[in-house]
């Protein structure tokens, strides 16, 4: 555990006389009964922090006692050396899973897969995990070689420690549930470096005196369906009113419509277009996010977000972001299909994102299925790396396409781009546009 090695400072000042530290005794409480994991929301540990001031005392040495005890004398206390610490350790983590697995919760994020970003994303975790440690006990044992009286370099003994516990909920980005929880170990047999195993185990222990926190049962039983199954496209349907369709020219409305695209920054070093159809939600391509759990959005006022990727149709190529609510004025979806030779007009970032807003005009050419075997918008309007996600308009600047594909020369548009029929893509994401109902 390399992280932590350096945690623990033993200070050789042979003239000091060591402060005794007790370890105090502590509780273990019996988990609540979990019949079946599926019935609780899904949790995963996120990080460990020391709250601990450097140079603190945390634990002493048991004396010798003329070598009865099988201690070496050690005339110094065992001291906190790093101050303030924040890190995603993996013993921790794989502690936190197995205890929490062995307990027959929903736990997700097993740190034994090497390649947990893509083989273990689904499901995704509701509630994050962070534990932070706020005080150690420790009463350790410098084992003694009877050959020669010196030690043998191993420690045994016994510990505690303090955490303060924070669940954090995924869908409402923000601390839900906080409380603390006592661990306590003790090792008998000696093992180098156990002071930092005794650590460990208390840790352990803490986090068996966290399951059975009823208000954190509850909490992962009384979860609502939101993130995790809004992810699934099979199983629940998003709904969301619409703003009613514009019936004016797009020019008389151009300034709201180009502040309802935004740029998406794809965490390659790229960048697509997306825009509001509800003041929290943005549709884009899934190219443009990928994989990727949060994305950073980028308003064209110039403010920058975090989006959280609902859902994601890889065929089809179209994503779902959530964002915060905000101010923007969604952009109006149109009922009925375009029709060929119609007026259409694009908004994005093309090549650039400080190009972004930019507004470029054109005709529907035709319609043709692609290599998948879904239905394209074709049409001349000019469209370029960057545009990705951007809204195909009409000429009243009603949402009727979006830009994810087209064919360019030394690339240069041809004139040949490929849009997503508005309807189709939102079928294949389950979600659905509702009219809004007027006010009785």
């Amino acid at each position: 555990m390399k992280i932590m090695i350096s945690f623990l400072l033993v200070a050789a000042l042979s003239s000091c006389v060591p402060k005794q530290v007790d370890v105090p005794p502590v509780t273990q409480n019996t988990p609540v009964a979990v019949a079946n994991a599926r019935d609780l929301a899904s949790v995963r540990f996120d990080r460990v922090g020391f709250k601990i001031r450097r140079g603190t005392v945390i634990g002493s040495y048991e004396p010798s006692v003329l070598g009865l005890t099988g201690c070496v004398n050690v005339s110094t206390n065992i001291f906190w050396n790093q101050g303030r610490v924040l890190s995603r350790d993996v013993e921790f983590s794989d502690i936190f899973f197995t205890t929490l697995q062995d307990a027959n919760f929903n736990v997700v994020g097993d740190p034994n897969l090497m390649f947990a970003n893509a083989t273990d994303r689904k499901p995704e975790a509701e509630f994050l995990v962070g534990g932070q440690i706020e005080d150690i006990k420790l009463n350790v044992c410098e084992v003694m070689d009877f050959w020669t009286g010196f030690s043998n370099g191993t420690q045994r003994g016994k510990g505690s420690v303090s955490i303060r516990w924070q669940v954090f909920s995924n869908f409402e980005r923000k601390v839900v549930y906080e409380t603390m929880t006592e661990g306590l170990a003790e090792i008998t047999e000696s093992v180098a470096g156990g002071e930092i195993l005794i650590i460990q185990e208390a840790f352990a222990s803490a986090t068996d005196n966290l399951i059975p926190k009823q208000e954190f049962v509850d909490l992962l039983k009384d979860y609502k369906p939101t993130l995790a199954d809004v992810k699934s496209l099979d199983k629940t349907e998003i709904r969301f009113e619409r703003m009613p369709e514009s019936d004016s020219k797009i020019s008389e409305n151009i300034d709201d419509t180009r502040l309802a695209v935004v740029s998406v920054d794809s965490g390659r070093g790229g960048h697509g277009s997306g825009f509001f159809v509800t003041n929290s939600l943005i549709l884009t391509n899934h190219h443009v996010v990928g994989e990727a759990e949060f994305v950073r959005v980028n308003l064209l006022t110039g403010r920058k977000i975090i989006g959280n990727v609902l859902r994601s149709h890889p065929v089809r190529d179209i994503a779902l972001i959530q964002v915060e609510p905000t101010a923007i004025i969604p952009l109006p979806i149109r009922e009925k299909p375009l029709n060929v030779a119609e007026e259409v007009y694009a908004i994005g970032s093309p090549l650039e994102k400080d190009l972004s807003g930019t507004v470029t005009k054109g005709i529907v050419s035709k319609f043709q299925l692609n290599d998948r075997g879904l239905e394209d918008i074709q049409a001349d309007v000019d469209i370029q790396g960057g545009n990705s996600g951007g809204p195909l308009l009409d000429a009243n600047g009603n949402v009727v396409g979006i830009s994810y594909a087209g064919i360019g020369v030394l690339q240069l548009s041809a004139g040949v781009n490929f849009f997503i029929p508005i309807h189709d893509g939102l079928k294949r994401l389950n979600v659905t546009p509702m009219k809004k109902i007027p006010n009785s």
